[in-house]
């Protein structure tokens, strides 16, 4: 659409290239390709995880066009930039004949789409207050304009209601906006803070890149609660926020409940043991009950109490699985006994005598020993989300104004006649129409009540 607010020259071809219907329809199938695209392919994995899905070819072409991190991409932030100029260049070519429409708009005192027409006995002059009272309980202003045989009134409500639609348009101007802002200037990191320690440092999660915080991360202690099963519950985190040193916050926090400050929201999202100093592992003779400690190392192997085997630690597991149930840490052995195969053992630190199931000479369990956790942190900023909350009310409030609420009209003309009074009563509303049907009929039936009985 062309109108006289059109720029000349090459700025009126950029201008009607934005303007057009066509480049909408075009961005959002863009958009909805790619966001299905985005959806297929996870976003934010390892390389390595990539190049074993996909291969190393696929790898790099994906990846020279940042489809791996498709939503922080140049190109994604392109096609959103577009539509919001499209939106807005599409609102401000229309808007000046709707602001005509709403604010310098004239009574026009012609007859309306909807109508009804009647003869009335009394004389214009007595008609006039009827007319106003009629009219005054839909309208707060009435015009009225006389001539030589009798006069109109003019009453007109919601003009403004027509702006709706320009409401809504804002609003998905600001929402997208909102997004850019968050896309380019967003943080998304995460942290690892062992108990009793404090980071000031996170790393973004789809590049590993150090980004510093004015403030610091404490953890004062980390908890965990389990089912009965021995699987986890519940994993707890308590937090101390330290700005310039000093404690300027505290709070528990565990999934879904974060913490947030100077913008930054910081989830509980992981957990993780930390290594003990000291290892150490109790052998219990089945027959005599003697018990014997020994100290553990990962990788180097230990014999038994009575030289019958060795015993290697292979791994220490925070959430080991048995027989379909967790049970949380355990340590995982590889025995060789007797001169047999060497064969592995699982041995959970909550359950000591889970061992006495392998009825071999000597029950093996991991010695009691201070734990200590580190609490994973998911750690986030987006300085456009406060847009994106500004235009979600806005499209609330547009869409309400556009489809619950209507620009209304009613036009009242008297005329006197050789044979009597001639009342025409003529409505038109943008909105429920059947509703503005039954008004008319309603007012006409004031001036005639016998013919409208």
């Amino acid at each position: 659409m062309k109108t006289n607010s059109r720029p000349s020259g090459l700025a009126g071809h950029v201008w009607d290239v934005f303007v057009s219907v066509k480049l909408t329809v075009a961005t959002l199938t863009l958009l909805a390709f790619t966001s299905i695209f985005g959806t297929l392919i996870p976003q934010n994995q390892h390389p390595a995880d990539y190049v074993n899905t996909y291969g190393e070819s696929f790898f790099r072409f994906f990846n020279v066009f940042d489809l791996f991190n498709m939503y922080n991409s140049w190109w994604y932030r392109l096609l959103i930039l577009t539509l919001a100029i499209n939106i807005l260049t599409c609102s401000l070519n229309r808007l000046s004949p709707t602001l005509k429409m709403v604010f310098k708009r004239k009574p026009a005192f012609k007859r309306l789409s909807i109508h009804g027409a009647v003869d009335c006995e009394r004389s214009a002059r007595a008609l006039r207050t009827v007319v106003e009272n009629s009219l005054s309980q839909t309208f707060k202003k009435i015009h009225v304009q006389e001539d030589e045989k009798g006069f109109s009134a003019f009453a007109e409500k919601g003009a403004w209601t027509r702006l709706g639609f320009y409401g809504i348009h804002l609003s998905i101007i600001v929402l997208l906006f909102g997004a850019l802002l968050g896309s380019i200037y967003g943080i998304d990191g995460h942290v690892n803070v062992p108990e009793g320690e404090s980071a000031g440092t996170i790393r973004l999660r789809n590049s590993g890149a150090p980004v510093p915080l004015d403030f610091k991360i404490q953890c004062d202690a980390f908890n965990i609660t389990y089912y009965k099963t021995g699987s986890v519950k519940e994993f707890r985190s308590s937090l101390v926020i330290l700005d310039k040193g000093n404690a300027v916050l505290k709070k528990d926090i565990i999934v879904n409940d974060p913490l947030k400050y100077k913008g930054y929201t910081i989830y509980q999202s992981s957990y993780g043991s930390l290594k003990a100093k000291t290892q150490k592992l109790n052998f219990t003779n089945r027959a005599t009950g003697e018990k014997v400690q020994k100290e553990l190392t990962r990788g180097t192997p230990i014999s038994f109490p009575d030289g019958s085997g060795e015993l290697i630690l292979k791994k220490v597991a925070d959430n080991q699985t048995l027989m379909g149930q967790e049970v949380g840490q355990a340590y995982v052995c590889e025995i060789s006994q007797d001169g047999a195969a060497p064969s592995e053992v699982i041995l959970p630190t909550r359950f000591p005598s889970y061992d006495k199931m392998r009825k071999g000479a000597w029950i093996l369990s991991v010695a009691q020993q201070e734990k200590r956790f580190y609490t994973g942190l998911a750690v986030k900023k987006d300085p456009g989300v406060w847009l994106v909350y500004a235009g979600f009310i806005m499209l609330i409030a547009g869409c309400f104004i556009s489809f619950f609420m209507s620009h209304q009209k009613m036009v009242i003309g008297v005329k006197e006649t050789p044979t009597g009074t001639h009342v025409t009563v003529s409505g038109a509303s943008t909105r429920n129409r059947i509703g503005m049907k039954k008004r008319v009929k309603e007012v006409t039936a004031i001036f005639n009540p016998k013919e409208y009985s």
